[in-house]
């Protein structure tokens, strides 16, 4: 699954999150013919985004027009790369956004979204979530930094098969006879109908599968051990290693689906860390005493400055901003 990794390079490449060594390797990788046949493939899915009945509006009409604003602020800044290539490479970072973020509603339209395309990829950055909802009655949410590959023949196949590097939760429509089967780099779930968390990011050492309703097949794909989880019960995988059942997860696992955060007399110590993960900041208490202190509260859908206001008046921190993110909780006690 080469191919997902610059599938991923071409949305940091339009969001501006590349990073120079990635940048160069993409550029590379798009003068080699795996890459130039890519660029085809792109280019048939930016022109079938035009030849949809008009009678049909999902939303991607304003995530159309606001990837196309994005592509004129991108044809207004300096390019790296040769006059002659530029431009394509542009129009071809535009219609690689649109095949990741946007071709879910036309996909569901007719076969004409994916016609002559070999894949069919959607991907989130850093603090973005992506609800995919798919043909088969599936649905697919994506956590931040994440990718999912369709195969190309996932409608017609006698499996229903998608690659995942990073986190989803997946709601799997039920259909005994087409299971439903993800892949990532370590691991294998297999599953009929059923709703389960999946996380596997390729900066981790582990995979790991928590199923909420249903019953899932977790195998490991070099060792090919297997292990069924049912409601309730949580697997995983670390690399080079045997599968393992793990306890249930903590109460704030799946805050970034849920935009919840709850919190019954955890110690701030313990709490903390959900905090930051959820907001995506560093939050340092500089009284060591206050690590103790516990928290009660529940946070739905709050911004990083309410959660900051009631710790400030719970535990009469005074808060300095340092910057990057980075906080610090002066003073306070339980």
């Amino acid at each position: 699954m080469e191919i997902s990794k610059y599938i991923l390079l071409f949305h940091k490449k339009l969001k501006g999150e590349i990073k120079p060594e990635e940048d160069q390797a993409l550029t590379e990788w798009m003068s080699r013919e795996e890459g130039q046949v890519f660029a085809r493939q792109m280019e048939k899915t930016w022109e079938a985004s035009g030849r949809y009945k008009q009678g049909y509006e999902p939303d991607t009409a304003a995530g159309l027009a606001r990837f196309r604003e994005r592509l004129a602020a991108e044809k207004s800044r300096p390019s790296p790369l040769r006059a002659s290539a530029g431009s394509r490479y542009r129009w071809m970072a535009a219609a690689a956004a649109v095949a990741l973020l946007l071709v879910a509603g036309w996909w569901m339209l007719s076969n004409r979204a994916s016609e002559g395309a070999n894949i069919l990829a959607f991907s989130t950055a850093i603090g973005e979530t992506l609800e995919v909802p798919l043909p088969d009655g599936s649905t697919i949410i994506l956590n931040e930094s994440s990718l999912l590959t369709l195969a190309k023949d996932f409608r017609t196949a006698g499996s229903r098969q998608v690659e995942l590097s990073g986190e989803a939760y997946f709601k799997v429509a039920s259909n005994p006879n087409r299971p439903f089967v993800i892949s990532t780099s370590e691991t294998q779930v297999e599953v009929l109908g059923t709703a389960f968390n999946l996380r596997a990011y390729p900066d981790e050492a582990f995979t790991e599968v928590e199923v909420e309703e249903g019953l899932v097949r977790f195998k490991g794909r070099k060792s090919g051990e297997t292990m069924k989880l049912s409601a309730g019960q949580r697997g995983i995988c670390r690399h080079g290693k045997t599968l393992a059942e793990r306890p249930s997860p903590e109460l704030n696992a799946h805050s970034w689906r849920t935009h919840r955060l709850e919190f019954r007399d955890t110690p701030l110590q313990l709490a903390l860390p959900d905090i930051e993960r959820y907001f995506n900041v560093t939050l340092e208490v500089e009284n060591s005493l206050s690590a103790d202190c516990g928290l009660t509260m529940a946070f739905e859908q709050d911004s990083l400055d309410v959660v900051l206001k009631a710790l400030q008046l719970i535990y009469h921190f005074e808060i300095k901003a340092l910057g990057n993110g980075h906080y610090l909780l002066q003073k306070g006690g339980c």
